[in-house]
């Protein structure tokens, strides 16, 4: 048998396959543009990144203030995310701009000032944090900033709680408030879904946590939510 007539054509035959793989198929005009779009939001993303990275603390300070009391998340605060990750950030600085409100608007203040100087933090009188802290619950328009009760817990909600008792006039007035409480992002947005969280229910979760309920867990149905409200004791 002549094995050069048959390993010749099985070659020509391989190399022909492998050209044929190697093409790259070409994008559509749609994916043309998405994917232009998207290197350019990209762009934008860390040119703006890099403008907060030059900033000084008292610019980023600023910045910081406006981005809270326009309700931004700390994970999309452009200010915060820098800041976190500052050591010569003033707490005092930070201080000021909570006692300068006193309310939800300056909720990222206090929640960097958290993260970043725990002592000082605790010397804030326990009443001033649960003012701001429940009234950017109450002002929330979605509530990511907060997570998802039975699910997770941002730090925000842990530093609700931490504020024990002092936290519980405010939270029981948002208890007739069925308003919903949307959270955006896939997966969590999903949760929502089945859920229908409402601000009654958030403050119905903190209450029973803050009441010595460790492991409360709010109900599927609201009804059945509505009905452990009407049974909380006044």
């Amino acid at each position: 048998m002549n094995t050069q007539k048959i390993i010749a054509p099985l070659l020509m035959l391989v190399c022909f396959w492998a050209a044929g793989c190697s093409v790259k198929k070409e994008d559509t005009p749609v994916q043309s543009q998405q994917r232009t779009q998207l290197q350019e939001q990209q762009r934008i993303a860390a040119q703006t990144a890099q403008t907060y990275k030059a900033m000084d603390n008292a610019a980023l300070l600023q910045k910081l203030s406006e981005q809270s009391a326009r309700q931004k998340e700390p994970f999309n605060s452009l200010a915060y995310r820098e800041l976190v990750t500052r050591k010569d950030v003033d707490s005092g600085s930070l201080v000021a701009l909570i006692n300068g409100k006193k309310n939800g608007d300056s909720l990222l203040p206090l929640l960097l000032l958290r993260k970043l100087d725990e002592k000082t933090y605790s010397q804030i009188p326990v009443e001033v944090r649960a003012s701001v802290l429940t009234d950017a619950l109450q002002r929330s328009k979605t509530f990511n900033s907060w997570g998802l009760p039975n699910f997770y817990l941002e730090d925000a909600s842990k530093a609700l709680l931490e504020c024990g008792k002092s936290a519980d006039p405010a939270l029981r007035r948002m208890l007739s408030d069925t308003r919903p409480a949307p959270v955006f992002g896939g997966k969590e947005h999903m949760v929502y879904e089945r859920y229908k969280y409402r601000l009654c229910d958030y403050a119905l979760f903190f209450l029973k946590r803050i009441q010595g309920d460790a492991k409360f867990e709010l109900p599927m149905p609201p009804s059945d939510r509505d009905s452990l409200i009407k049974a909380l004791p006044m």
